[in-house]
């Protein structure tokens, strides 16, 4: 150990000394908190107050993420700062797996250049996708506990140190837990296991409770909470409707998940240069087709390709890093890198170079769009004007005009604002986004629900849905649900195209 720190100290040192420095420049001036953000402050401060996971909250993602920003939120207190300091620390772990990574197949000083590339690629732009405060936190912890996997299970195969594929095994769970798209990680594991370095029937065991460990303490905590059988059946028709609904569909078509070929120039035209980086995962098919052999005699570097192959399976045809392909955009990146340097070598480093150049102009471009600080009683933090003053001005009528027990409904989303108030909202359905409130949910049984359980406040801000074939919520859909709220509500403040309504008679 002491050698292998002596042996990096420098470029190690270095990744430390450029991804601190830039953090000032970028601190709390991240993220998009009406959209999805908002909802991973709200259902963890949920949790405190004895709401149970799948249970009385509606939850599509693992969750380990949600259990850990819960734990930190009581230990640390309510703030903005707590989450967003412990994803600084998250994402620098990323970094340096990834750098450890890259030292495993390539020379050190390009895996330096990739991972300094990576600071400015994943950690500090500043629009919604980003590792410090992105669409979900879940994606984030899952990122760096699958890096960690691959990372074991590469020195695993080089030494056959049984105590690596273990922690292979065990983050690979820590993985699973967040986030459930890398299903498919354990079965590569399994397949070097037995196949590729086996490690024996009688370690095999050991290696299957390291996997399922965390996800079984995950599950007896929510059974222990009062989870049940029909609870998670319920969960699972939910998630059954939004794998298979047309608008899940529409929004992959449109932001690169789902190939579609009416979109692609579209992805092209709002991504600009970066829709270079949307061919990785096809070069790498190529590099691989190219050197199968080689790459397969390589048993480190084969394992290593199949696990960003099956990283990437979603966005084989257009990785789309300025949305929810940044999250794989590193693994990916770095199988090119790998294969590139091996098989053909020339201009390596001045390709590192322009990369790192152009994320590092794209992400301080972006700071002055950032230009609206808001403060808060849960922390100051700076964003896009249009979304501050949506923010700003519901807490201030909150605050001024409603009872700290008032239980506000923000739609088709803006949980941030319950978690700044600390006012209750609803669980379940806090989010009615055209996706939910279509497909996922159905509006008959949206209105049910709030028929028997109106809150005291609806607050609609006017939030533009169009990746999801709609734009405004009680306009081009909900329609039916904001006739609903004009029966039994009153519209009480009108502006910046905000409507608050009262419940009628209310006491």
């Amino acid at each position: 150990m002491q050698s292998f720190i002596k042996n990096n100290r420098f470029f190690i040192l270095l990744i430390f000394i450029i991804f601190f420095s830039c953090l000032p420049f970028f601190y709390l001036k991240q993220g998009l908190l009406l959209i999805d953000t908002g909802r991973e402050f709200f259902i963890p401060q949920a949790m405190q107050d004895g709401f149970v996971l799948y249970k009385d909250i509606f939850n599509i993602y693992g969750p380990l993420s949600y259990f850990v920003n819960c734990f930190l939120m009581k230990i640390f207190g309510q703030s903005i700062s707590v989450l967003y300091n412990f994803a600084i620390l998250n994402s620098l772990l990323i970094i340096i797996t990834l750098y450890l990574l890259g030292i495993e197949f390539i020379k050190k000083h390009l895996s330096f250049l990739f991972s300094a590339g990576m600071i400015f690629a994943i950690v500090y732009p500043v629009f919604l996708y980003n590792s410090n405060l992105t669409y979900s936190f879940a994606i984030i912890y899952a990122l760096s506990s699958f890096l960690l996997s691959v990372l074991f299970l590469i020195k695993y195969i080089k030494c056959e140190k049984s105590y690596f594929a273990y922690l292979s095994c065990l983050f690979s769970g820590i993985c699973i837990s967040n986030k459930y798209e890398f299903f498919i990680m354990p079965l590569i594991i399994l397949y070097t296991l037995i196949f590729v370095k086996p490690v024996g029937i009688k370690k095999l065991p050991i290696c299957f409770m390291s996997f399922l460990s965390v996800p079984l303490i995950c599950f007896v905590i929510l059974i222990i909470q009062g989870l049940n059988t029909a609870d998670i059946k319920d969960n699972i028709y939910l998630i059954w409707n939004l794998i298979n609904a047309p608008l899940i569909k529409l929004f992959f078509s449109k932001t690169g998940g789902f190939f579609h070929f009416s979109y692609l120039f579209g992805l092209i035209k709002n991504n600009g240069i970066f829709s270079i980086f949307a061919l990785l995962p096809l070069l790498n098919i190529l590099f691989f087709i190219m050197n199968a052999k080689k790459i397969y005699s390589d048993k480190p570097l084969f394992i290593f390709v199949l696990c960003s192959f099956i990283a990437c399976a979603k966005s084989f045809i257009y990785l789309n890093i300025r949305h929810m392909g940044l999250f794989l955009f590193p693994i990916c990146a770095l199988c090119a890198l790998i294969l590139y340097s091996r098989y053909y070598k020339k201009f390596t480093e001045l390709i590192l170079l322009i990369c790192i150049i152009l994320f590092f102009a794209d992400d301080f471009s972006s700071l002055k769009n950032k230009n609206y600080t808001l403060n808060t009683p849960k922390g100051s933090i700076t964003t896009y004007a249009k979304e501050g003053r949506m923010i700003d001005y519901s807490c201030k009528y909150v605050f001024n005009n409603t009872k700290p027990q008032d239980k506000i409904v923000v739609l088709p989303e803006g949980s941030i604002i319950n978690y700044i108030t600390d006012r209750t909202g609803d669980y379940f359905y806090f989010s009615l986004i055209p996706l939910f409130y279509t497909d996922v949910f159905g509006p008959d049984k949206i209105i049910e629900h709030f028929n028997k359980n109106m809150p005291d406040y609806f607050i609609i801000l006017p939030i533009d849905n169009i990746e999801y074939g709609s734009r405004y919520f009680g306009e081009d859909y909900a329609k039916e649900f904001l006739e609903f709220i004009n029966k039994n509500f009153n519209l009480r403040e009108e502006k910046y195209d905000i409507k608050i309504f009262e419940r009628k008679n209310k006491e």
